[in-house]
C-alpha cells in the first residue's frame, strides 16, 4: 500500500466495469482499489471487516446501484447504521435511468453521484474531492431531485435535513437544504454559486472566472454560511429550488 494514498473500494456487478475502474484508480500515484466486491452484500460484509482491522481502513466506496443480493441503497443503510463503517465516505456511480436509486441514495447518506459514463478525469477528480469531505453532484442528477422535491412538497422548497418527509406518492424522501431565510449573496458569490449549480469543482470554476482556486474555496464556505447548507450537494438542492439560480 502507498502511504497516504487515497483507500478506494469497488463495488459493482458487472465484472468489466471494475477492472475498469480499478485499474484508472491504481493508475494514479495518490489512491489504490484496496477492495473490490460484485454485490452489496458482499460488499457490506468485506467494508464492516476491514473497517474493524486497525490496518485495513478505506477512505471511499465507490458504490454501484443495481446489484443482486443486496442493491447498492440497502448496503449503504446497512453501512450507516453500522459503528464501524458509518462515517465511510461513498460515492454513487449510476445511469439516466437510475432515477428513483439516486433519490433513495440520497435518503440513505450518500456523498455523490456520478454517471458512469463520465470521463475518466472526472471519476478522479470526484473520487479526490469526497474523499477529502466534499460532494459530488452530476448536473444530470440535478434535475431528478428538484423534480422529486417539487412533487414531493408541492411548492418546490427543500424539506429540513433534520425532518425529512415522506411524499404521498410513496417516493423516498429526499434529505434537502435549509429552506432560508438566507443572508445576500455578493455578485462574485452568485458567479460561484451559478458554477456550483453546474457541478463544476472549485478548479474549474477558478478557471472559468479567472480567480485561484483557494479564492473560488473562501467564496463556497462563505456561501455555505450564508445559505445555512453543510454541503455542495445541499448547497445546489438550496439554490435551484429557491430561485438563487435558474436550472439550466
Amino acid at each position: 500500500m502507498t502511504p497516504g494514498a487515497i483507500r478506494v473500494a469497488v463495488v459493482d456487478d458487472q465484472p468489466l466495469l471494475v477492472s475498469a475502474f480499478s485499474a484508472l484508480v491504481d493508475a494514479q500515484p495518490d489512491m489504490e482499489v484496496v477492495l473490490e466486491a460484485v454485490n452489496g452484500r458482499q460488499g457490506v460484509d468485506s467494508l464492516t471487516a476491514r473497517a474493524r482491522d486497525p490496518q485495513g481502513g478505506i477512505d471511499l466506496v465507490l458504490m454501484d446501484l443495481r446489484m443482486p443480493v443486496l442493491d447498492g441503497v440497502s448496503a449503504i443503510r446497512e453501512l450507516r447504521t453500522t459503528p464501524a463503517t458509518t462515517a465511510l465516505r461513498i460515492l454513487v456511480l449510476t445511469t439516466f435511468d437510475d432515477d428513483d436509486l439516486v433519490l433513495a441514495a440520497l435518503g440513505a447518506g450518500a456523498h455523490g453521484f456520478l454517471l458512469k459514463d463520465a470521463e475518466p478525469m472526472t471519476l478522479l477528480e470526484a473520487i479526490r474531492i469526497v474523499a477529502r469531505g466534499g460532494s459530488w453532484l452530476d448536473p444530470a442528477v440535478t434535475g431528478t431531485v428538484l423534480a422529486h422535491l417539487d412533487a414531493g412538497t408541492g411548492s418546490g422548497a427543500p424539506q429540513s435535513p433534520t425532518s425529512p418527509s415522506r411524499p404521498t406518492d410513496g417516493a423516498v424522501p429526499v434529505v434537502g437544504a435549509p429552506s432560508g431565510p438566507y443572508a445576500p449573496l455578493t455578485g462574485r458569490e452568485n458567479a460561484v454559486l451559478a458554477l456550483v449549480c453546474q457541478g463544476m469543482s472549485n478548479a474549474r470554476i477558478g478557471e472559468r472566472l479567472y480567480v485561484a482556486e483557494s479564492t473560488v474555496k473562501s467564496h463556497v464556505k462563505s456561501i455555505l454560511g450564508k445559505t445555512g447548507c453543510h454541503n455542495r450537494i445541499e448547497l445546489v438542492i438550496y439554490a435551484l429550488t429557491t430561485g438563487l439560480v435558474q436550472p439550466r
